[in-house]
């Protein structure tokens, strides 16, 4: 495993680190891993803008009339004629 230095972490970042730690009952260095970890190594695909929306719409409401099909035409190029 590699050796690695942060330098110059805010102090607010190490308290909360911590302070994370201290929930978890583990070390900072461990938190450090799994937090590395999730964000590098995590095999969930990340969503796009769309799907965010939508997610928000059916969590509270109010956009049961939007359609969010995709259009999978394909773009037309820019004319500047």
């Amino acid at each position: 495993m590699n050796a690695i230095t942060i330098r110059n972490l805010s102090d607010e970042a190490s308290r909360a680190l911590e302070a994370r730690a201290v929930r978890n009952g583990t070390t900072a260095e461990t938190e450090i891993e799994q937090i590395l970890e999730e964000v590098l190594v995590s095999k969930e695909p990340a969503i796009g803008l769309g799907t965010a929306l939508r997610q928000l719409g059916e969590k509270y409401g109010g956009l049961d009339d939007v359609d969010f099909s995709r259009d999978q035409s394909p773009s037309r190029g820019v004319s500047f004629e």
